[in-house]
């Protein structure tokens, strides 16, 4: 019995990050988990963001120069808390080199995001996305689930899209083939 009370819990755990928050209006992501790689003449351009970070601080998309890893998460969304760390892990191996790292929190109060990137000692910035409006400019190539992340090529193409929770090995293996790729 107890067994079946914990796998219960965590499907249901599970399932809270996949779908969508309380309160909505139907315009909720759907869960999904895979990995879409996409190569130099397939890719799409990102869109063209500017939006206010957590700090609020503007910031351009286009003001970021290289590859950039687009992170979409929540603070009450348990894989975005167990990818924190190797999100942090991968700002600190390509520190001072051509990849940035941004954040889109989506649906979520700033208070709580503010305290998820405080706990989890996230190092670089993140766009607060409480409408998903930024999520949604994204159409196609966007999340459809949380967390979902984006890697950008050097010319702000989508390089590639992961669903679900994330590992240092998975970005810094995408990362490196994107930056040796030619220019």
């Amino acid at each position: 019995m107890r067994r079946a009370l914990l796998l219960l819990s965590a499907a249901l755990l599970l399932s809270a990050c996949g779908g969508a928050a309380s309160g909505d209006t139907g315009a909720g992501f759907v869960s999904g988990s895979g990995t879409v790689d996409f190569e130099p003449d397939e890719r799409e351009p990102a869109p063209d963001v500017t939006a206010v970070t957590l700090e609020e601080d503007e910031l351009a998309l286009a003001d970021l120069d290289g590859v950039v890893v687009l992170n979409f998460w929540a603070s009450w969304c348990g894989p975005c808390a167990a990818e924190a760390p190797d999100l942090v892990a991968t700002h600190e191996r390509y520190a001072g080199e051509s990849v940035e790292m941004l954040g889109v929190n989506v649906r979520d109060s700033q208070t709580n995001a503010r305290t998820f990137e405080r706990d989890f000692e996230i190092p670089y910035p993140s766009w607060h996305d409480e409408d998903s409006s930024i999520a949604s400019r994204f159409g196609g190539i966007g999340p459809s689930a949380l967390p979902t992340t984006i890697i950008l090529d050097k010319e702000h193409r989508v390089a590639s899209r992961l669903f679900g929770a994330v590992t240092f090995e998975q970005l810094t293996s995408r990362i490196d083939a994107i930056l040796e790729e030619p220019a």
